[in-house]
């Protein structure tokens, strides 16, 4: 008896654990999940909730809401005025699709490291002057949209992005060294550089 009731109390504490894991769209899924177009309507059904597409919708800040979507694997953001983001996104952190694109920013923010599982982020169209060390940590990001911002700082911890294969750079003013240098960094992305300039000269 004391056998059986040690494996079922085992069992028991181990069940949480269990339902507790990501719940990880796979990559079809990823591209047919209903997309929800306002927090409103998904905050009335949170647990079904897999993607949230609030673009266009002038929001300088996340509104504190869009936190208890916690199971969230897509989150569309294009085209409001953000300016930061705040340390709580990392509790979303399912997350694999993350639009940030035609935004306000000009740091990097580096809570975006703590979403291990991204797949795909799009940082288009900001004012992004550098990225920070933490970017290595993104060891799932397949594809990484920077096209036109004002990049300057490119770390070597890039290289830890093993899975990336997409890496857009272009509309950025980058000397022809430095992109040989990225290039080494991400041996197995195909990078888009516009023509190297000479910036130093």
């Amino acid at each position: 008896m004391i056998r059986r009731s040690t494996s079922l109390l085992f069992f028991v504490l181990l069940f949480p654990a269990v339902g507790a894991r990501a719940q990880l769209l796979d990559r079809i899924a990823l591209d047919t999940v209903r997309v929800y177009h306002s927090l409103e309507h998904a905050l009335k059904e949170p647990d079904k909730v897999f993607a949230l597409d609030l673009s266009r919708q002038k929001l300088k800040d996340l509104p504190e809401a869009l936190f208890g979507l916690k199971h969230l694997n897509i989150l569309r953001l294009e085209g409001n005025k953000l300016r930061q983001l705040p340390d709580r996104l990392a509790e979303l952190s399912d997350l694999q699709v993350l639009d940030l694109k035609h935004n306000k920013l000009e740091e990097f923010p580096e809570v975006i490291c703590s979403l291990t599982h991204l797949e795909r982020l799009d940082m288009s169209r900001n004012a992004l002057t550098g990225l920070p060390e933490c970017l290595g940590r993104l060891t799932e990001l397949v594809s990484l949209d920077l096209w036109s911002n004002d990049l300057a700082t490119f770390p070597d911890s890039l290289s830890g992005m093993t899975a990336l294969r997409f890496l857009d750079l272009r509309v950025i003013q980058i000397e022809e060294k430095e992109q040989d240098r990225i290039s080494e960094l991400l041996p197995r992305a195909k990078i888009y550089f516009s023509a190297p300039c000479n910036c130093g000269m």
